[in-house]
This record gives C-alpha cells, sequence and structure tokens, in this order.
C-alpha cells in the first residue's frame, strides 16, 4: 500500500505540469479545452534556435498523434478531437497558428497573424506556460467564425 502511495507522489508531478483550461469556440459553440502538450522543434527563422510546438485540445491525444498532423486531422474529421495548435519561435512570438474543429474540414484555419497571439508566463526551454489567444474573432476560409482564449502549461518535450 506504502508503495503504491510513493509511485503517485513520482509520477503525479510530470503528469500534472500539462494542463490547459479555456474555450474554443466555432459558430458560437463553445469547446472546453482541457490537454496540453509541447514538444521543441528545428527554429524556422533559425536553425540554431529551437521553436516550441504547442498542442492544445479538448481531449488526451494518442503519442503517435502528438507530433503527426496528419493522425491529429484524421481525428479530427471523425469528430474525436479538436485543438488548437501554435508554434512559438524564441522570441516567445506565435510564429504560426491552426485550429482544427471538424466544422472547418478539410481546411482548418492555420498561419501567422497578429490576432492569434501567445502571451508567456513561463518560457524557460523546460516548460512553456502562458495563454493562448485570439484578440478577435476570427473566420475560416468558408467564413466559419471562431475564437480561443486558453491557459496552459505544459512540459516541453526535446526534439526528436
Amino acid at each position: 500500500m506504502i508503495s503504491v502511495g510513493i509511485l503517485a507522489l513520482v509520477t503525479a508531478p510530470a503528469e500534472a505540469q500539462n494542463h490547459a483550461q479555456g474555450n474554443l469556440i466555432v459558430d458560437g459553440k463553445a469547446v472546453a479545452i482541457t490537454q496540453a502538450y509541447a514538444y521543441a522543434e528545428e527554429g524556422y527563422a533559425d536553425e540554431k534556435k529551437l521553436d516550441v510546438v504547442v498542442l492544445l485540445c479538448d481531449v488526451p491525444v494518442p503519442a503517435a498523434a502528438v507530433r503527426e498532423g496528419m493522425a491529429r486531422g484524421a481525428l479530427v474529421e471523425a469528430g474525436k478531437l479538436t485543438c488548437v495548435r501554435q508554434i512559438i519561435n524564441a522570441d516567445k512570438v506565435a510564429r504560426d497558428s491552426e485550429v482544427r474543429h471538424v466544422r472547418f474540414g478539410h481546411r482548418p484555419p492555420r498561419g501567422y497573424t497578429s490576432e492569434q497571439v501567445f502571451d508567456a508566463k513561463t518560457f524557460d526551454g523546460k516548460t512553456i506556460a502562458g495563454r493562448a489567444h485570439t484578440t478577435t474573432m476570427q473566420k475560416s476560409f468558408e467564413g466559419v467564425p471562431y475564437s480561443y482564449d486558453i491557459t496552459f502549461s505544459a512540459a516541453i518535450e526535446p526534439k526528436k
């Protein structure tokens, strides 16, 4: 019985560190975002620096789909997953974003915009925490309105 308690104490901090709270609103309907993932990848503008990909979702994401956009896309199109992804550069700026929701089909809204931002609380190479949000209502390619406001914290997995 004591060993079970010790195991829980040893594993709890790593799991407790990744969390998200907020909503993605698509066409007036809110989706609660509760899951956060982060991993490092080669910097887009400077390969000597690392970018951090932040994935914020409504349900747990299978490990194989965290870094694989096509696997996530299949889950989204099946109505099993909704996510906001931001790529944060070394200057703490969201250089790219993508919103995956079944309502957007094969053409999720994505790209850089000054209206989809990241406000850093922690960005130290090991942990990323802060707020990902839109500053105004956005529209998909088909004119579907959406916005999001999510606070989160996640351990940054190393570059593969």
